[in-house]
């Protein structure tokens, strides 16, 4: 999977970039935020990324994809697009590092993940969830235009805010 904006990339996650995931996943934010993955080496979320990549392959176009800046052909977040099984429709998903936030790429990249679903998978909407802690990620999903639904348990037994985006 490729897609591009002005100034992004979305690709294919690959093995080689175990170490921008290492960084990515031990951020205190992504831990806060998305879970703790336990990875405390480069070469751990290196097998974590071998393990998971060839489930995604089996996803049909979806999965977590890898947001590189154009201009570096740096690795500076990840997009998700994923169907859950207590789920009808794909939820979308994000996060990057530090200092590739409050630049907009996160508002880019979903923008071009939303697209990809609609024009690939023909659903009439999306979900996207956060924590209820998280007004950063839920401020950035009612700016793209997401509907706050509520609430519900999707991970872990703990209640997410729910938010759906319609076509």
């Amino acid at each position: 999977m490729l897609l591009e904006s002005e100034r992004l990339i979305i690709r294919t996650a690959n093995v080689s970039d175990a170490p921008f995931y290492f960084e990515l996943f031990n951020d205190p934010d992504w831990i806060e935020n998305i879970s703790d993955k336990g990875l405390k080496t480069v070469e751990e979320t290196e097998a974590y990324l071998k393990d998971v990549l060839p489930k995604n392959e089996k996803l049909n176009g979806l999965g977590f994809f890898t947001v590189v800046l154009k201009e570096t052909n740096e690795p500076i977040g990840t997009s998700t697009a994923l169907q859950r099984d207590k789920l009808k429709y794909i939820d979308v998903g994000y996060a990057f590092l530090p200092a590739n936030r409050r630049k907009g790429y996160a508002t880019e990249a979903t923008k071009l993940i939303i697209k990809y679903v609609q024009n690939t998978f023909k659903q009439e909407k999306v979900y996207a969830f956060t924590i209820p802690e998280n007004n950063a990620s839920q401020n950035l999903l009612k700016k793209l235009g997401f509907i706050y639904i509520g609430k519900q348990v999707i991970f872990d037994g703990e209640e997410d805010c729910v938010y759906e985006f319609k076509f």
